[in-house]
Order: structure tokens, then sequence, then C-alpha cells
């Protein structure tokens, strides 16, 4: 048998991966965020590999907190207000998330994947037209077929091809989450079950105001947790048919899942753009819609 050739994207390049330069030693980390800036208007991929220096992870990313916010004071006043109104939300977050998140992941392709996700994820949300979602397997499997076509049909390559669909596939995973969710506007229960949980979502943030004290480092996790959970019960007195055992775990479970999920791309040299910072937290909110299905399907 053939052997079969490596993705040379799963090869960590020295001058990418290691932030440094071959044969000097010399530490390019902080290098990295400047040459995403430039990259992000030129669509070059490789300035989207690597990381940046740990010290980043103690920066505030503004852009990001107020994405964050907006986004979910966008879906709580959508789903507050009806199933119609939280399908249009869903859908434009859809679309951000979809601008964004191919240079965060680090796409090869961010244009193409921008394209696959923006396409696919009009799909998925559409789907939730069908209340019992029967058709969101489908749409995602639609996403799933366009992003190997957008690879089929590249003509730079097989570079990082293996990273290129990983960002489509993790995007389309999002965006199904959210779109779970839209049909808990339907009923007082599904409607009261996301306002807590989008309550939560929004009081997390303060995990990431207070990022840059140092001595806070350790306890982010934990301020998170306590911040979500204390707006997850004010949320529940306010809105009724949530308890407080469940309050608590909504809270819990949506407000750190949803602080974690931006604070694993701390790290990423997309953070230190606008487009990075808002596919990150478009897509900590929207990630969130399971967690709104789940506990509102228990009754």
């Amino acid at each position: 048998m053939a052997p079969v050739p490596e993705d040379d994207a799963a090869r960590p390049d020295p001058s990418t991966r290691e932030g440094s330069h071959p044969g000097t030693g010399r530490d390019t980390g902080s290098d990295t965020g400047s040459a995403v800036v430039a990259a992000g208007g030129a669509g070059d991929a490789a300035a989207l590999q690597g990381s940046l220096p740990a010290a980043a992870a103690a920066s505030v990313r503004w852009v990001g907190v107020v994405a964050t916010l907006v986004a979910a004071g966008a879906l709580l006043v959508a789903q507050h207000s009806g199933y119609a109104a939280t399908l249009g939300v869903t859908l434009v977050l859809a679309l951000a998330l979809a601008w964004g998140w191919p240079l965060l992941t680090g796409s090869y392709t961010p244009a193409a994947t921008t394209l696959v996700l923006a396409v696919a994820g009009v799909a998925i949300v559409l789907s939730a037209l069908r209340q019992d979602l029967l058709w969101v397997p489908a749409a995602v499997a639609f996403g799933i077929v366009l992003s190997f076509f957008g690879q089929l049909v590249r003509r730079s390559g097989r570079e990082g091809l293996v990273l290129t669909l990983l960002s489509s596939f993790g995007g389309l995973v999002v965006v199904a989450s959210a779109t779970s969710a839209v049909v808990a506007a339907n009923s007082d229960r599904g409607r009261a079950v996301a306002v807590v949980a989008l309550a939560a979502v929004g009081a997390a943030v303060v995990g990431d105001l207070l990022a840059g004290a140092r001595a806070l480092a350790r306890a982010l996790p934990l301020v998170a947790l306590l911040a979500a959970v204390v707006a997850a019960m004010v949320a529940a007195a306010r809105v009724g048919q949530v308890g407080v055992p469940e309050a608590l775990g909504i809270g819990a479970v949506a407000g750190v899942g949803s602080w974690s999920f931006r604070r694993l791309f701390a790290l990423a040299p997309a953070m230190v753009t606008t487009r990075g910072q808002v596919g990150a937290a478009t897509g900590s909110v929207l990630a969130v819609g399971a967690v709104i299905h789940l506990f509102a399907a228990i009754t």
C-alpha cells in the first residue's frame, strides 16, 4: 500500500508554531498579534497560526466583552418576545459567527470558510421553522458536504486541510446548538429557562473584565461561577417557572460554559482583531443553546 501523505498543517512549523526564528532562538510571540492584524485584511492564512504570548491571556478584550453582552442581551429580549424574534436574532448572530469564526480558529481559507458557514448557518437556523427540529440534522449534513466541496475546489493546495475542515465543523456545531434553543420560545417554561441562562452568560463577563487582575488569575473561574449563579437566581425570581435548584444548575453550566468558551481562545492570534473577538463572543453565546434546550425539556 502506498504511504499516505501527511497533512502539513499537522506538523508544527518552528517559524509559526513555536514563536521563534529557526537558528536564532529569538522569540517572535510578541510579533504574532501585529502579523495577524496585517494579515486580517490580506487573507494571509500563515499569520493565523501559532499563539500569543502567555501574558496576553491577562488582557481585557473589550470588543469581545461588548459583543458578548450585546449578543446575550439581544437573545434574552428576543426569547422574551417570542419565536419569530428569537429566530431572527439567532440568524443574525449566526452570520456574525460566520464572519469571525474562521479567522479565530485558524482556517487556511478564511474567506471560503466564512461563505460555507454563512450559507450553511442560514440553512441550519431556518430549519427551526419546523419546530420539532427534524430538519436540523439534514441542514448540518448540508453544511458538512459544503465544507468538503469548498476544499475540493480550492486552488491553493491542501495545506491546512484538516484544520480548515475542523474550523468549518466547529462553526456548524455552534450554530446547531443555538438553533436548538429557538424552539424554547414557544413555551413559558422554555422562555424562562432561556432568560435565566442568558442572564448568567451576561454576568459571567465579570470574569473577562477581571482578566487583568493577576491576583485573581486562579480565581477567575470561581468569580465567573458566582456572578453567573447570582444573576441566574435573580432572573429566575423575576420570571418564575424555574425553581432554585434549576436556576443554580442553569447558571453554573451556562455561565461558566460561556466564559470558558471565550477563555479557550485567549491566546489565539486572532484575538487581537475585532473579527476574532466577535467570533469568540458570538460563539460563546450561541453555544449555550444546547443548555437551554436541555433544561427547557426537563419538566
